[in-house]
């Protein structure tokens, strides 16, 4: 297949509040899990039917090949399959993804985003500030049983790409994990249960490792080699080189956006800073692909600019498809990348960048020859 220029579809099956805040209307709620409480089930059930059934549409999937991308990478829950505690399945929604794809010629990644227990603490695990994931083996067995069944029921639909087997995890060990990791995030994420809160713990390289192990002999069942698996590389790109070659068919997945580095390094905030930055970012990126199978599965050119609220539009323009352009340079020699995030159902510059559909169409994004 041609090289991956491919869109996430956040906040469709896996919810994230900044990307829509008025589906959290009427409730305090923070993540998925709060606002499938607050609401009780028959009424989450109604208003996750209304959004699942409107958010992304077979026009969406049209619109995304007829815009140049070649696949997606979808987002989905623990809770798949089977109603669990409040949360409402979602899997007639991927049914109907892979139906789209391919009749618009698009691949799909399907990506595990949340575990039960929480696994990272952020909203995008489903449930802000609790990361217990590991402290039962049953939330573990649940999950390489829920990627065990993505792949018995996809696994053969020609739109296949891969599996990722679980969004972002953060190591305990591990250089990346002494910032991302449970004690820090409560600084950003309260949880609203403290006594469950007291069970958060951080869970080692070796144990990750493990369950990787685990989840690539229970995909293998159903799916092969010539499809794949995803490993996450838990924001460390160096340390998997040995570990992967374990493997058939296996891709790892890195993460890169400019929005750490802007509110933690950088002194000055403009395109010739963010140029060098993302430039010797690609030095890294590029060199490791070179070794492993290598995806970006998550990026895009928001960014937070001096004086960008004063810009111009052509100013905006200018910024916004530079940081694009060299973000692929930065992947030029992986397998491929996907934005994030197709659809943002929020205002200002900030969600434009965010939006990769409003992006192609005012000129932030461009495909380019890299």
């Amino acid at each position: 297949m041609d090289k991956i220029r491919g869109v996430n579809l956040g906040n469709w099956l896996v919810l994230e509040k900044w990307m829509d805040e008025n589906l959290f209307s009427g409730t305090d709620a923070m993540d998925e899990t709060y606002l499938c409480v607050a609401l009780g089930k028959e009424r989450a059930a109604d208003r996750l039917k209304v959004h699942r059934d409107e958010f992304i549409t077979v026009r969406d999937f049209e619109d995304i090949a007829m815009k140049g991308f070649n696949a997606v990478r979808i987002p989905v829950p623990f809770f798949l399959f089977e109603d669990v505690g409040p949360y409402i399945h979602c899997y007639e929604y991927l049914d109907k993804a892979f139906d789209w794809a391919e009749q618009f010629g698009l691949k799909i990644l399907v990506d595990l985003h949340t575990a039960p227990g929480g696994h990272n603490g952020t909203d995008n695990s489903g449930i802000c500030g609790i990361c217990t994931w590991s402290t039962k083996q049953e939330n573990v067995d649940y999950t390489v049983k829920v990627l065990e069944q993505i792949a018995e029921r996809y696994g053969s639909r020609k739109a296949m790409w891969g599996i990722g087997v679980l969004n972002e995890p953060m190591c305990s060990d591990t250089e990346a994990g002494r910032m991302l990791n449970i004690q820090n995030f409560l600084q950003f994420y309260k949880p609203v249960d403290e006594e469950l809160a007291k069970s958060n713990t951080n869970y080692p390289l070796a144990f990750l490792k493990q369950f990787y192990r685990d989840a690539y002999a229970a995909i293998r069942k159903h799916m092969g080699p010539e499809k794949y698996v995803v490993f996450c590389d838990a924001f460390e790109l160096e340390i998997w080189d040995e570990f992967l070659a374990e493997f058939e068919g296996v891709v790892l997945d890195t993460h890169n956006y400019l929005m750490t580095a802007d509110m933690m390094v950088f002194r000055e905030r403009n395109i010739e800073v963010y140029t060098n930055y993302l430039r010797d970012l690609g030095e890294k990126v590029n060199a490791a692909a070179k070794r492993i199978p290598l995806i970006v599965g998550e990026w895009n050119a928001q960014n937070q600019a001096d004086g960008l609220a004063d810009m111009t539009d052509e100013q905006k323009t200018h910024l916004y498809y530079t940081v694009a352009e060299e973000f692929q340079k930065s992947m030029s020699e992986t397998m491929g990348w996907f934005y994030w995030s197709w659809k943002v159902h929020a205002e200002g510059t900030d969600a434009i960048v965010d939006d990769a559909c409003r992006c192609v169409r005012h000129g932030y994004l461009q495909f380019s020859k890299y």
